[in-house]
């Protein structure tokens, strides 16, 4: 029998999912029920379909059963109401290749109707829902084996729907011990929670607190999203109580640290650039703290890499960051007799190998709905269950990832898991105790391989091109922090594929990064009309960040007409601001003039585009004469040096006597001789 801890518990749990069912309780063999409005619910159904599942699948000497039963209607017809009977095997399903079977609908057990429900009529693209409890005398378990039993509703005209229930009386079976992994991280974010996302996290009934408080109860190893210690931190005296108390809870020696915002290890090992870290954590007026403000946890980190086709160089970089616990799925090894413990051996790389059906009936016992969960969280107590009783005296020690916390609920599969009697759940480290069993890496294809790599890659690239331009703020290692924060938040997310999500989180984050490079820029002006020899030419610029910025302004003519004293100019301009600079130039002569400005960095990159500014140049006449006289005298000049050059090849100029022959005179050859 239940203890009155263990049942008030149970109760608790089934009486929660019975009111999210909003189905009515009947006696045995009653009938009755209700059309729930709601869309009908079975993805790529044509035809009506009936679904069961027990509010709790657990079910002990002398205990009734609860079950639920849905009718999902896509079609644009009503269904009518029905008669539905509820039967149960008469003996449990002895094997895992038994259980397949039986959720597949291909096995003929033989079976009982232990009630029959009224299941009301359906309305055309909606569900009608109904629920019965089932004393102990019509289930008709009592003094039977233990062990899984398979659960059925038959109605006229609709495909037989299965689940299962479990007698939990294990007797002297050794229980199996699963190690469950719960990672627990922050949801989406944009790097930092401020103190009303933080609180509703971490306190009494918050995401973060219910799953920690479901891990720390059922003995689990647990990760811990960073991000949680570094608002915490940023938010200083401002930090909510109920978050410090969370943190402080969780420093334990089974908490281990997630990538910041949960992000991929395998993407970032994939893209040669583990660990993606922080650069430090920014605060409003206020110094930036280090990024050791973040860090919680100290046990060795889990990966997950369930969702993930692994290579061997895969394999040995992430060993080398923590243990790995990937699936039965993607292992190429013959496994004979009963279920293996999780421990292997990967040619030489030890890692956790989750048996990939439990793995996803795990997965499914938190995601789905609440009916499709309840029946996901009874098929693996069926299977943990089967799995104890295929070697009763020898215990296993199995492995699975739980989905992150901000994905589902894992408090009730948790609570089912640690009232079960044949399963005990524990710290990862247990399933690496003895010895490992001996597996290679199955090659199978991965179209998508390399896509969370590339989204790694093209974020860091877009990061770097601010960085180039950082130099531009007093203390750029604050606007890179922030940054990467940023960065940080938009990549894919640990334990599953790259979804489109995550691709627009990129495109945002190139978005976000775009405008800090752009965020210094000159505005556009109008024709300027100069008239004089010298005068100032006005050139705005704006700084769009909530800090100062100091840039390299110059300035150049696209021809001759204006000449420009001092080319470079250094502007500091206060935060959220325009600032007018007056470039000093000088007319030289009349005429259209594009003169050309450009931003750069302190140290000389490119800052933003190029702006044109066309100037019609008109100098006084002082200006004019002085500009005809020089171009008359480099004129006259030049013409003199020609003429003189064209002489001297004529060999005529005046300097050049010696080179004249004498006229009138004869001319002699050779040499005269004297007497």
């Amino acid at each position: 029998m239940l203890s009155a801890g263990r049942l008030s518990g149970r109760r608790a749990t089934a009486l929660a999912a019975a009111a999210a069912a909003t189905a009515l309780v009947l006696a045995p063999l009653a009938a009755a029920g209700s059309a729930a409005p709601a869309a009908a619910t079975t993805t790529g159904a044509t035809s009506p379909e009936l679904t069961i599942a027990a509010v709790d699948p657990l079910v002990s000497e002398g205990e009734s059963l609860e079950v639920e039963i849905v009718l999902d209607n896509p079609t644009d017809a009503i269904v009518p109401a029905t008669s539905v009977e509820v039967l149960l095997t008469a003996a449990p399903i002895p094997t895992r290749y038994g259980l397949t079977r039986w959720f597949a609908g291909q096995s003929l057990l033989a079976s009982s109707v232990i009630a029959t429900v009224e299941v009301p009529a359906a309305p055309a693209r909606l569900r009608a829902t109904a629920s019965a409890t089932i004393d102990a005398a019509s289930l008709g378990l009592d003094g039977r084996s233990w062990g899984a039993y398979g659960l059925a509703a038959n109605g006229a005209d609709l495909a037989t729907a299965t689940s299962v229930v479990v007698r939990d009386e294990p007797g002297e079976a050794s229980p199996t011990r699963l190690s469950l992994v719960a990672p627990i991280d922050a949801g989406a974010s944009d790097g930092l929670l401020d103190a009303a996302a933080l609180e509703a996290a971490t306190t009494i009934g918050g995401e973060a607190r219910e799953s920690l408080d479901a891990a720390i109860a059922a003995g689990l190893s647990f990760g811990i999203d960073p991000v949680f210690a570094a608002s915490e931190a940023a938010l200083g005296g401002e930090a909510p109580e109920a978050a410090t108390s969370w943190l402080d809870r969780a420093d334990r020696p089974e908490a281990y640290a997630l990538e910041y915002a949960n992000a991929d290890p395998i993407a970032e090992v994939r893209a040669g650039v583990h660990p993606v870290e922080l650069l430090g954590v920014p605060r409003e007026d206020a110094p930036m703290l280090p990024p050791g403000v973040a860090d919680v946890g100290t046990a060795a980190p889990v990966i997950d890499a369930t969702s993930a086709v692994l290579r061997q160089d895969d394999l040995a970089s992430l060993a080398g960051i923590g243990t790995v616990v990937l699936t039965t799925a993607g292992l190429d090894e013959m496994l004979v007799g009963s279920t293996p413990s999780a421990h292997v051996s990967i040619d030489g790389v030890e890692a956790l190998a989750a048996d990939a059906e439990l793995q996803s009936l795990v997965r499914e016992a938190v995601l789905d709905d609440d009916l499709a969960a309840a029946d996901a969280r009874a098929r693996t107590l069926a299977l943990l269950a089967t799995i104890t009783r295929e070697r009763p005296s020898d215990s296993r020690a199995l492995a699975a990832m739980l989905p992150a916390s901000s994905l589902g609920d894992i408090g009730p599969l948790l609570s089912d898991l640690s009232d079960a009697g044949f399963v005990d759940t524990v710290e990862v480290e247990e399933a690496l105790r003895g010895e490992p069993r001996e597996a290679s890496l199955a090659e199978l294809d991965d179209p998508a391989r390399d896509a969370g790599a590339e989204l790694v890659t093209a974020a860091l690239a877009q990061e770097a091109e601010v960085s180039s331009v950082s130099s531009i703020v007093e203390d750029p290692s604050a606007l890179l922090a922030d940054l990467r924060l940023q960065l940080l938040g938009a990549l894919p997310d640990a334990g599953r594929a790259v979804t489109e999500a995550d691709r627009i989180a990129i495109e945002g984050l190139g978005g976000a990064m775009g405008e800090v490079r752009h965020a210094v820029q000159i505005l556009g002006g109008s024709d300027i009309q100069a008239v004089g020899q010298s005068l100032p030419l006005p050139i705005t610029i704006t700084n769009e960040l909530d800090e100062p910025v100091t840039v390299q302004l110059s300035v150049r003519p696209s021809n001759a007409l204006v000449t420009v004293p001092d080319p470079e100019v250094d502007v500091t301009i206060p935060a959220s601001s325009q600032q007018r600079v007056q470039v000093p130039i000088e007319i030289v002569g009349t005429g259209g003039v594009l003169m050309i400005a450009q931003l750069s960095t302190p140290d000389g990159v490119s800052l933003g585009q190029l702006q044109t500014i066309r100037v019609q140049a008109r100098p006084t006449i002082e200006a004019v004469v002085g500009w005809t006289l020089g171009t008359a005298i480099a004129l006259l000049l030049g013409f003199g040096i020609w003429r003189s050059v064209r002489k001297r090849r004529r060999g005529e100029a005046r300097g050049d006597l010696d080179d004249r022959p004498l006229r009138g005179r004869p001319q002699t050859t050779g040499t005269e001789e004297t007497a």
